[in-house]
C-alpha cells in the first residue's frame, strides 16, 4: 500500500511537470507571437516612413552626382592630342610677325609692315584720316602713324615710319615677285576681319594661284586667285602668300572680293621707300574759323574739311558770295549728311555731325545763275570765278583738287584722281570741226563715267570701253564746227574714290601741220621711256658725271663693288635684258662673269633711231649652255662706250631659268 501510494504521488507530480512545461511553451509562443508583431508594425512604418521621403526627393531636383576621376585601366593610353601643321600652317607662322591692324576710329583694316618701318594699308580704310592707331603683332599699339605716300592706281597707302627699335624687333615682311609663279600653285591669304578691334588673330583662306593679269596703262600686275574670304565685306585689306610664307600680293577691299592682289614685285619697285616721302600727298592748309575759296573756270567744286573732333558738336556757317552754289556735308564713307542752297548774299548753315569724321564741306557753284565774283579785295580770283567768302565757328581746312585743270591736251595722257565719294572733275576741251576724237577713263579703283556737253555734242558713256572688270568709260565725238565744250569725269555710284586716266585721242579728220609732223615723227622714233623691270634680279640708274649711278634696285637684288649685278644661279645658266636712254648710236658694253672672274659674256646695245631726241635701245644675252659654271655667283656689268657719255638711263634684267 506504500508503495502503490508513492507510485500514485510520483504520477501526479509528473503530470503537474507536464502541465507545466506545456503552459511555459504556451505563454513563450504567445510573446514570440507579439514581438513579431510589433516588428512588423516597425517595419511597416519605416517603409511608409522612405515612401514619404522619396516622394519629398522627387519634388525637389536630384543633386548632381560628383565627378569621378577615370579609372585607368591598365595598358590603355589616353586619346591622342589633335596635331595642326601643314604648308598653310607654316606659310601663316613665317608672315604674322609682319602683320599689323590698323585703326581708325571704330574701322579696322589689315597692315603689312615691309622694309624701313613702313605699313602697307588699303587707303579708303583710313576714311579720310591721315593718321593711323597700328597694333603689331606682338601686342605693341602706336599712335598718331602718319599717312606718308601712296599707290594712286590700286588705293595702296603706306604709314610710318615705325620706330627702329620696333622694327629690329620685327622685320619687315619679305616681299617677292609673284609673277614667277606658275598658275595652280598653292597660294594663302591672310588678313584681320573688318569688325575686329583687338581679340581675334588675322584668319587665313587657302586656294591656288588661277593667273596673271597686266594692266598696262598704270604698269601694274595681278594676281588671280581663289584664296579669298567667303564674304569680301568681312575684311578691309588682304595679303596673298605662297606656301613660304613669301607675300606675294596685296588686295584693297575693292578688289578682295574679285580675287584680284597687287603684285607686290610692281608695289616695291614703283614705290622704294627713298620715294615715299615725294608721294604723300598734300597736307591740308592749317585749320581755321576764316577762309575766301574761289572755284577757277573749269573746276567742279571746292572743297573744305572739318576734322574728326567735331564729331556730335553743333557748328554754324555763313557764307557770303554773289554766284548761288549748292552745299554738301559728306561723311568719311562718302554719304552726303547734309545738303543746303547757297543764296547770292548771305547764307546760315548749321551743322551737327554725329558720324565719324572727319567730314568734306563741299561747294558746288551753279553756272547758269553765277553773276560773278564776291569779294575782289580778298581773292585774286578772275572775273567770273566764282568766289566764297565763309565765316564757321569750328576751324576748317581747305583742300583744293591739284589735278583739276581748266583745260587738257590730246594725244597726251592725264593722271587724275576722284578724292572724295561724290566728287566730279570737269575739263575745257578744245575741238576743230571735221576731226574725230576718241576720249577713254580708265581705272581699277572706280566705275568711271563720261559726260560731254556743250556745242551740241551732249553725250555720256559707263561701261563701253572694257577694262579688267569692263567699267571702263569710252565715247567718240565728231564735231561739226570748232568751238569747246566741257569734258566731265565721275563715279558711276558716287561713292568709289581713286586714280583714273584719261586719254584723248584725234583718230580721224585732218591733223594740223605741227600734230602731223610730231605724228610722223614718233612713228620713226621708239618711246624713250624703260618699261617695268621684270627680272629675277634688275637694276636701274642713270650715268652722272661720276659713272653709273644705280637709282632702283629689284627685289632681292644685290650689287658688287663694282656696281655689277651679282646673280646667284645654280648651273650659270640664264638670260641678260640690258636696256639704254639715250641719242642715236649710244652704245654701252655688257659683261657677264663667273665666280673665278673668267668673262663668260660680252656684247654691247646701240641705240639706232635716226633721230635727235632720245632714243630707247636692248638687247638680249643669254650665257651659253654648253659652258655652263659652277654653282655660285656671277656678275652682269655694264659699262658706257664712246657715244656712250650721252646715255640717261640704262636698265639690267636678269632672267634665270628653270632647274
Amino acid at each position: 500500500m506504500n508503495v502503490t501510494m508513492l507510485t500514485d504521488r510520483l504520477r501526479l507530480r509528473g503530470l503537474w511537470l507536464l502541465a507545466l512545461v506545456i503552459v511555459g511553451a504556451l505563454i513563450f509562443s504567445a510573446c514570440d507571437l507579439i514581438g513579431d508583431d510589433s516588428e512588423q508594425e516597425q517595419q511597416e512604418q519605416q517603409a511608409q516612413q522612405q515612401e514619404v521621403e522619396q516622394e519629398t526627393a522627387a519634388a525637389a531636383p536630384a543633386p548632381r552626382p560628383p565627378a569621378r576621376e577615370p579609372a585607368e585601366e591598365p595598358g590603355r593610353e589616353p586619346p591622342p592630342q589633335a596635331q595642326g601643321g601643314g604648308e598653310g600652317a607654316y606659310a601663316y607662322s613665317i608672315v604674322f610677325p609682319s602683320l599689323a591692324l590698323v585703326m581708325v576710329g571704330d574701322a579696322t583694316a589689315t597692315g603689312l609692315v615691309i622694309s624701313d618701318g613702313y605699313v602697307l594699308v588699303d587707303e579708303r580704310s583710313l576714311r579720310g584720316s591721315r593718321v593711323a592707331s597700328v597694333m603689331l603683332s606682338n601686342g605693341d599699339v602706336l599712335e598718331d602713324v602718319p599717312i606718308v605716300g601712296r599707290d594712286q592706281f590700286t588705293g595702296l597707302a603706306y604709314l610710318g615710319p615705325l620706330d627702329s627699335n620696333l622694327v629690329r624687333r620685327l622685320p619687315g615682311a619679305l616681299l617677292g615677285d609673284g609673277e614667277g609663279i606658275s598658275p595652280g600653285s598653292s597660294v594663302f591669304t591672310v588678313g584681320y576681319g573688318a569688325d575686329n578691334r583687338t581679340g581675334s588673330l588675322p584668319s587665313i583662306y587657302s586656294g591656288v594661284l588661277s593667273g596673271v593679269d597686266e594692266w598696262e596703262p598704270g604698269q601694274r600686275t595681278f594676281l588671280r586667285t581663289d584664296a579669298r574670304p567667303d564674304s569680301p565685306f568681312s575684311t578691309v585689306g588682304m595679303i596673298l602668300i605662297d606656301s613660304a610664307g613669301t607675300v606675294i600680293g596685296f588686295a584693297p577691299a575693292a578688289l578682295v572680293g574679285l580675287g584680284w592682289y597687287v603684285s607686290t614685285g610692281d608695289l616695291a619697285r614703283s614705290l622704294p621707300p627713298a620715294e615715299i616721302a615725294a608721294s604723300r600727298a598734300p597736307d591740308p592748309d592749317s585749320a581755321a574759323t576764316e577762309h575766301v575759296v574761289t572755284v577757277p573756270f573749269g573746276h567742279h567744286s571746292a572743297q573744305l574739311v572739318l576734322g574728326d573732333d567735331a564729331t556730335g558738336q553743333s557748328a554754324s556757317l555763313s557764307i557770303s558770295t554773289e554766284t548761288p552754289a549748292v552745299f554738301q556735308l559728306i561723311d568719311a564713307s562718302g554719304v552726303v549728311l547734309q545738303e543746303s542752297r547757297i543764296i547770292s548774299g548771305a547764307t546760315i548753315i548749321s551743322l551737327a555731325p554725329e558720324t565719324v569724321g572727319p567730314y568734306t564741306l563741299s561747294i558746288v557753284p551753279q553756272p547758269a545763275m553765277a553773276d560773278g565774283p564776291s569779294d575782289d579785295e580778298a581773292s585774286e580770283a578772275m572775273p567770273g570765278d566764282p568766289t566764297y567768302r565763309i565765316t564757321s565757328s569750328a576751324a576748317l581746312m581747305t583742300m583744293t583738287e591739284t589735278d583739276e585743270v581748266a583745260s587738257i591736251e590730246i594725244n597726251t595722257p592725264f593722271v587724275g584722281s576722284i578724292d572724295i565719294p561724290g566728287d566730279a572733275d570737269t575739263f575745257n576741251l578744245a575741238v576743230r570741226g571735221g576731226a574725230v576724237y576718241e576720249i577713254l577713263a580708265q581705272s581699277l579703283l572706280i566705275d568711271a563715267v563720261l559726260l560731254i556737253e556743250g556745242g551740241g555734242l551732249d553725250a555720256v558713256d559707263d561701261d563701253t570701253g572694257g577694262g579688267p572688270f569692263g567699267r571702263d568709260s569710252a565715247l567718240t565725238l565728231a564735231p561739226d564746227e570748232d568751238g569747246i565744250v566741257s569734258l566731265t569725269i565721275k563715279d558711276y555710284a558716287d561713292d568709289a574714290t581713286g586714280a583714273y586716266i584719261l586719254t584723248i585721242r584725234q583718230i580721224g579728220g585732218e591733223l594740223p601741220e605741227q600734230e602731223a609732223a610730231m605724228e610722223e615723227e614718233e612713228t620713226t622714233v621708239s618711246s624713250a621711256t624703260l618699261s617695268t623691270p621684270r627680272g629675277d634680279v634688275s637694276v636701274r640708274g642713270e650715268i652722272t658725271a661720276d659713272g653709273l649711278q644705280p637709282t632702283l634696285l629689284g627685289i632681292g637684288s644685290e650689287l658688287g663693288d663694282d656696281g655689277s649685278l651679282i646673280v646667284q644661279d645654280n648651273d650659270g645658266i640664264f638670260e641678260i635684258v640690258v636696256s639704254i636712254v639715250g641719242p642715236d648710236q649710244s652704245t654701252a658694253r655688257i659683261f657677264v662673269f663667273d665666280a673665278d672672274g673668267q668673262t663668260v659674256v660680252s656684247g654691247r646695245v646701240v641705240a639706232n633711231c635716226g633721230a635727235a631726241g632720245p632714243c630707247l635701245a636692248s638687247a638680249v644675252f643669254i650665257t651659253p649652255e654648253d659652258a655652263p659654271g659652277p654653282a655660285g655667283e656671277w656678275r652682269v656689268l655694264m659699262q658706257p662706250e664712246g657715244a656712250g657719255s650721252g646715255i640717261s638711263e640704262w636698265q639690267i634684267e636678269v632672267h634665270r631659268y628653270d632647274e
